[in-house]
């Protein structure tokens, strides 16, 4: 009866993760820790994570291609990147003793939250150039190659590195940040995926029913275009997260 239950909660905090990404950000802050409580190692937890994650890049990047905005071959070439370092990220992340790995985890979850608590809504820009060449283009390279280390380490959070970054290096505006950042979240995630499971860190059900419950979060607030109040959504979630992350540091 409690595995049944287990199974729904993970579901349901992964819908809830889902809509928050789509209206806010920073939902996936609320996954380790609950993965964790429910009795998974901290890289079980990392690795469990990773199917939704790659379910969530692959509808998203369908969606932006369905759009026509894809910016081939340019975001190509950063998600190959993003996905070699994420290779070095999954591995690194892997030689972390549990214990260790689990107050990281907890660190960065109370980093990030900090930031969506206090990062103002990016608004979409005009249209500016994109498609960087020769040193702008290796710049592009190696930043999205360290990205993808981070990726494979743990991940929390790397959407708004993405975009930042993106922004910050292109010019970019935020459909054109989004619709890179979504092909890096499902290329890198391959790699890092596949060595987690080959370390046998990737708990199927569970992952499964995590995955179900970002896409259905992810979808259906998409979908009925929920008028959520942006700020009030951050606010609760950050302080879920925080909750957690303390939680999560001294258990």
């Amino acid at each position: 009866m409690f595995e049944y239950v287990l199974f729904i909660l993970i579901f349901l905090t992964g819908l809830a993760a889902g809509f928050i990404n789509t209206v806010a950000g920073g939902g996936s802050a609320l996954i380790y820790p609950l993965l964790i409580f429910a009795g998974l190692t901290p890289h079980q937890a990392i690795g469990t994570a990773r199917p939704a994650f790659l379910m969530q890049g692959l509808a998203a990047w369908w969606g932006f291609k369905s759009k026509k905005v894809h910016l081939f071959p340019f975001n190509l070439y950063v998600a190959l990147a993003a996905a070699a370092g994420s290779i070095i990220g999954a591995r690194l992340s892997l030689a972390v003793p549990p214990e260790t790995l689990k107050k990281i985890i907890a660190l960065v979850i109370a980093a990030v939250t900090v930031y969506v608590l206090s990062a103002k809504p990016v608004s979409a820009r005009s249209e500016a150039p994109v498609f960087p060449r020769g040193r702008k283009l290796a710049l592009n390279l190696a930043v999205f190659f360290l990205l993808g280390i981070y990726s494979g380490f743990i991940q929390t959070g790397l959407g708004y590195m993405i975009i930042a970054a993106l922004m910050v290096l292109n010019g970019m505006n935020l459909t054109q940040a989004n619709s890179v950042k979504a092909l890096v979240i499902l290329v890198s995630g391959i790699p890092s995926l596949w060595i987690f499971a080959r370390a046998g860190m990737v708990r199927w059900p569970e992952a499964a029913a995590l995955a179900a419950g970002m896409a259905a979060g992810s979808w259906l607030t998409s979908r009925w275009s929920v008028d959520a109040d942006e700020r009030l959504v951050r606010r609760i979630t950050g302080v879920l997260a925080l909750l957690m992350a303390l939680k999560l540091w001294w258990t």
